[in-house]
């Protein structure tokens, strides 16, 4: 039987009844899952700390989670596998040019590159997940000057605000990983009206059982 730990950023991304307020870190075998669960806080710092602390006890760790879409190909409620992401906005606004930190530091020695952080672990439990590139960010896009910016910047499909930071510490401490998400809202002008947060945690979490089964008989 694997180690697996599933990291989310909040108690909204995960369902109602594995739930356990008050408790940020759980095992979840009692509901049937072989896994535990570390609920990080919102954000890159958090999630790399709380994964910091808590990884090296695992054998496998998986980021669950919502976010936003943007583009409309994929439908609100679709889980997504994330095949690579990136700090997006780590850099400078040179007079409303926006230029990524990897472009301005000379680049460290066994440094990772910010911009483009890949999933080496080609598993693919579920062939019907569509693979996409991710870009992670410290503000969400909401409105539509930086959605604009954003997609000068970024070929990207989805916006989370922890998926690199899993990306980064993972490739740091050599574990295997992987990163779904489901598509609660698209990126547009900030609108919660039309989120669509239960039927995207559902359709999570069914995956992400299915992807714990299907790690533990590998």
């Amino acid at each position: 039987m694997k180690k697996i730990l599933i990291v989310v950023a909040s108690q909204v991304e995960i369902l109602p009844q594995y739930r356990q307020p008050g408790n940020d870190f759980y095992s979840l075998q009692q509901y049937g899952i072989h896994a535990d669960i570390l609920i990080s806080g919102p954000g890159a710092v958090p999630t790399v700390f709380a994964l910091s602390r808590a990884a090296d006890a695992y054998d496998i760790i998986i980021n669950g989670g919502i976010a936003g879409s943007f583009t409309e190909q994929l439908p609100l409620g679709n889980v997504v596998l994330i095949d690579s992401d990136s700090f997006a906005d780590y850099g400078v606004d040179d007079n409303g040019t926006f230029r990524h930190i990897d472009n301005i530091l000379p680049p460290l020695q066994k440094a990772l590159p910010l911009r483009e952080l890949v999933n080496p672990y080609t598993i693919k439990p579920n062939p019907k997940l569509f693979g996409v590139r991710g870009i992670t960010v410290s503000t969400v896009s909401g409105s539509n000057e930086r959605i604009a910016m954003i997609k000068r910047s970024w070929d990207a499909q989805i916006e989370t605000m922890e998926s690199a930071a899993v990306f980064y510490a993972c490739l740091k401490l050599g574990k295997p990983f992987f990163c779904l998400r489901a598509v609660s809202n698209y990126v547009e002008p900030r609108n919660r009206q039309n989120w669509k947060i239960d039927i995207a945690v559902q359709n999570l979490w069914n995956e992400l059982v299915l992807l714990v089964s299907y790690l533990n008989t590998l």
